[in-house]
């Protein structure tokens, strides 16, 4: 039996009964194509709607939007239309932001009779009260399927701050129509908070600013989604004589952002969430992009020769970056290799995070990675992972707990690397786990693979994973 899919573009073809006698990942029937065993050739089902009942630990519209890229950019105050529980869920699953964030709490009698009044007095009641560099306003499930328009709404705040003549008539009030249904997965967020944040660009002066006219050797980081990697990344280009205009979003501001159509290159980091970001910028404003993992002490030499190719930049100083780094943590990652190699890893993140640890794990480290499940790849992507991992390894697209459980009590990893949703079910198993977005260090750059192995090294060696079991 055979059914069809929509991957994007794609149309991929995969069979229901594929691997029917997968004895790696159990479950219900409708679900045995998204669960494989790698032999480098099958590829998994993927890119469709998450069923009832499911318990994905897959994210929604509105998480890509007001979590992965909006979250991070500071002085922005962030107004969710929603009951109290889209704003307490997108708060506390990644609290390590720098704004404010309110919701309009959404009751039964705003459902029926509507809740544009209550957020067009919430809107004015943020003017009055604060002095953000811009207001965002979410919309969510409930309020769009209740019919409330927000863009209207944020144009009539507009027209009567104008009128006032309000002190914060001229801040940005963006509109994210990101109601968390209207997407497969968190992937259309990501899209529709990269086209409304877009409209921010060279609405200024690079001198007004930075005080400081451009350069050759200015650049965007487009696709890190935390200050720390930013800054970690942005540390080994100034060595270069690179300077970083904007890192978005994870070290960004509004003004930042306003200022990128300034750039020589554009650098993305992570191509899943922001590709298309790089391509509005190349097609508008003629900045060209490349696309580099500075997860790996590897990647990171590889990304610094390239960038520094196309910058110009003297090959001596690029040469003397690397070598400062290498020799840096030589010693130290000569020692977690020794101590790792041969460990067993499952990582379960989006796909491209999935793709940028596959390679540095098994090559850097010589670690055996023996499964990966992602939220939202779609054929590309696993066409990707299918070729990097052994044969034999599992492969999980849109994992429910009952697989995730299925697939490490079988394959009994040594470490496994995911976020924060899955951290209570690997703990209960007993199996070492490290949070892979690094809330609280920093994994990206050189000296962020040091952090990582030291971290895999600590959780791996533990004393109480044997209480556990």
């Amino acid at each position: 039996m055979e059914k069809i899919q929509n991957a994007g573009d794609v149309n991929v073809v995969s069979n229901i009964n594929a691997n029917p006698t997968n004895k790696n990942v159990k479950g219900r029937i409708d679900r045995i194509s998204h669960c494989i065993t790698n032999d480098n050739n099958t590829l998994p089902a993927c890119a469709e709607f998450t069923q009832p009942g499911d318990f994905s630990e897959r994210s929604c519209t509105f998480h890509g939007s007001k979590i992965i890229i909006n979250s991070h950019i500071k002085n922005v105050i962030h107004l969710i239309h929603s009951p109290a529980s889209c704003a307490y869920y997108s708060w506390d699953y990644r609290p390590n932001t720098y704004s404010y964030c309110f919701t309009t709490d959404l009751k039964e009698e705003d459902v029926v009779f509507g809740g544009e009044k209550k957020l067009y007095n919430a809107i004015l009641k943020i003017c009055e009260e604060f002095n953000p560099d811009a207001i965002f306003v979410y919309e969510t499930c409930q309020s769009a399927l209740i019919g409330d328009d927000i863009s209207a709404v944020v144009k009539s705040v507009k027209k009567k701050l104008n009128k006032d003549n309000n002190a914060n008539k001229n801040i940005p009030i963006l509109a994210f129509e990101c109601a968390g249904f209207k997407g497969k997965t968190q992937n259309k967020g990501h899209m529709i908070a990269n086209k409304k944040l877009f409209e921010l660009i060279a609405t200024k002066e690079l001198e007004t600013i930075t005080t400081t006219t451009p350069t050759p050797y200015d650049i965007n980081i487009i696709g890190d989604f935390s200050t720390g990697s930013s800054r970690s990344i942005e540390e080994i280009f100034n060595k270069m004589g690179i300077r970083v205009l904007c890192s978005f979003t994870g070290d960004a501001t509004i003004d930042k952002i306003r200022i990128m159509d300034n750039a020589k290159l554009n650098i993305v980091h992570c191509m899943k969430s922001s590709i298309q970001f790089a391509n509005m910028m190349e097609k508008v404003y003629e900045v060209p992009y490349i696309v580099s993992n500075f997860f790996g002490i590897k990647n990171c030499c590889d990304a610094l020769e390239v960038v520094g190719k196309i910058l110009n930049i003297d090959k001596k100083l690029v040469d003397d970056t690397i070598d400062y780094y290498l020799k840096k943590n030589k010693n130290e990652l000569e020692y977690y290799k020794k101590e790792l190699k041969g460990k067993k890893v499952f990582i379960c993140h989006g796909a491209q995070r999935a793709l940028n640890y596959m390679g540095p794990i098994m090559e850097e480290l010589e670690m055996e990675v023996v499964g990966v499940a992602t939220y939202f790849a779609n054929k590309e992507n696993y066409e990707k992972i299918v070729k990097q991992l052994p044969k034999g390894a599992i492969i999980i697209d849109n994992p429910n707990t009952y697989e995730l459980e299925s697939a490490l009590m079988d394959c009994k990893p040594d470490i496994f690397i995911s976020d924060s949703k899955t951290k209570e079910l690997v703990h209960k198993l007993g199996i070492p786990y490290i949070n892979g977005r690094a809330p609280s260090t920093v994994y990206i750059g050189f000296d962020g693979f040091i952090n990582f192995a030291k971290d895999v090294h600590g959780a791996v060696n533990s004393k109480i994973w044997k209480l556990v079991k």
